[in-house]
């Protein structure tokens, strides 16, 4: 593997002049973007930046003549040589942006980049009229003064690695961005034909974080896994929402195996023995589990193409399925209403998709409120507001996804959530219903009255806080429990 590192500027990287790295070899070929790259994002938030930039850099760096007295340096690009190709691996945002501002100043004549996704398509057309109506002085941008690094390998997998730990200027490098690269650069090697497909199959699962950040909680928060990481803090453990590089890095260590092979769904199957002595199969649910193992290429993207299509039915209402209204009802009109509860909602959100996963939509309603009673504990038995780092040490104590992954049926998973005991702090708890000109609720209060409201509970309320929270958690618990029973 040869890695071939060059200065240039610019205006000779578009004008596809021969360059020289510092080894002394030569760079030539035609920029072009592969299918599997991310489409184009940058917004005119990202080209005005760069321009103040360029704008500043006129100012303060040339002299009273205009002659340069250094350059203006836009960062590195990693290209990727193939035949008679340079394809554009991280720098596709930047490039792509000057290449507009080239083709409106029609400084280039043989500048040429092609886009297959519509996303970058639309992007690109929305940029140009954006430029165009702009009373910008974009002739006076200088291609021969704006410097890059060029790092030139031979090596798709180098090229790779170089761009999943770059973290250059404009939008930062996602996780979801970084695993699609992987997984469609494999499937370019082993199903040349379908590169496009998966371009495509890919794009049109939109917004993706969401379901990732979903997933990358069902697989992290695991019982044998918490505790080894709540003993020793040197282990992996479920990055908080503000840790945006730890994030990135396990989105990419979780989704971006180096396992290659078939496409495997490992829904389960159970078999039957019939009293004439044949034997019948079932497969209750056919899909992907949601703490399977993944192999690259194909398998992980129809792994999240299936449970975002599994967000989008249940948890973003988007069916028509008239059996799912006692769901849709207490899920939409309960659960995504409450406040105070963000980090409680990921923890519910991931234990549906995963009890979904194992068994269907079966008794969904149910589950659901089953499950909220153990989650939503939380709310209830601490003084002050969850916060997120509290989650993995209540499942080290409370594994509540890990009754689900290990159970066999609904009734046995129905079982285990009976089994919690659910314990009421009184701290916190105001009672308004006492007196409500007179007092001010909290957050905690209003929990506990949206709960009452929502399963019809009777809650003595002329009584001491202490009495009030015992007899909610009792009413609570004991109506729950009875839902599912034969």
């Amino acid at each position: 593997m040869a890695v071939k590192v060059a200065s240039c500027t610019l205006a000779q990287l578009f004008s596809d002049e021969s360059i020289t790295s510092s080894e002394g070899f030569k760079i030539n070929g035609e920029l072009a973007v592969p299918e599997y790259q991310r489409p184009y994002r940058w917004t005119e938030v990202q080209i005005q930046k760069l321009l103040q930039d360029f704008k500043y850099y006129q100012v303060d760096y040339r002299d009273c003549n205009g002659n340069e007295i250094c350059p203006f340096y836009l960062g590195s690009i990693i290209l990727h040589q193939q035949s008679n190709k340079l394809n554009i691996i991280d720098g596709q945002q930047r490039l792509t942006t000057m290449a507009l501002i080239a083709y409106l100043t029609k400084k280039f004549k043989n500048l040429s980049l092609r886009y297959k996704a519509p996303e970058s398509q639309q992007q690109i057309k929305h940029n140009l009229a954006w430029l165009a109506g702009q009373n910008l002085q974009l002739n006076e941008i200088d291609f021969t003064a704006i410097h890059i690094t060029l790092v030139v390998t031979n090596s798709e997998d180098e090229a790779y690695r170089f761009f999943e730990t770059q973290n250059t200027g404009g939008v930062r490098l996602k996780g979801p961005d970084i695993i699609k690269a992987h997984h469609l650069n494999v499937i370019d090697k082993s199903m040349p034909n379908k590169t496009r497909h998966y371009a495509e199959l890919w794009e049109g699962l939109n917004d993706i974080n969401p379901i990732i950040k979903l997933l990358l909680r069902g697989r992290y928060w695991e019982y044998l896994n918490l505790r080894k990481a709540l003993k020793d803090p040197s282990r992996k453990t479920m990055p908080l929402h503000q840790q945006e590089r730890l994030m990135v890095d396990a989105v990419v260590d979780e989704f971006s195996p180096s396992a290659t092979g078939d496409d495997v769904a490992f829904g389960r199957v159970t078999r039957t023995y019939l009293d004439n002595g044949g034997e019948a199969l079932m497969q209750p649910q056919v899909g992907y589990e949601l703490r399977q193992p993944l192999n690259s290429g194909a398998n992980t993207i129809r792994y999240l193409e299936y449970f975002q299509a599994l967000r989008h039915k249940y948890l973003l209402k988007n069916h028509d399925d008239e059996t799912l209204l006692a769901f849709d009802d207490f899920y939409h009109e309960l659960v995504c209403k409450l406040y105070g509860c963000a980090y409680l909602k990921q923890l519910f959100d991931a234990s549906l998709l995963l009890y979904i996963s194992q068994f269907g939509q079966r008794q969904l309603d149910i589950a659901a409120k089953k499950l909220f009673r153990v989650v939503y504990s939380r709310r209830v038995s601490n003084q002050v507001a969850v916060k997120e780092k509290s989650i993995p040490a209540f499942l080290k104590e409370t594994p509540i996804l890990d009754w689900i992954a290990k159970s066999y049926t609904s009734q046995q998973c129905f079982d285990l959530f009976d089994q919690f005991e659910l314990n009421v702090n009184p701290d916190g708890i105001i009672n308004a219903e006492k007196s409500p000109t007179k007092q001010k609720s909290s957050t905690k209060q209003d929990f506990i009255n949206k709960v009452i409201n929502a399963f019809d509970l009777r809650v003595e309320c002329d009584v001491t806080k202490a009495e009030y929270a015992q007899e909610f958690g009792d009413r609570f618990s004991q109506h729950i429990n009875l839902l599912g029973r034969r």
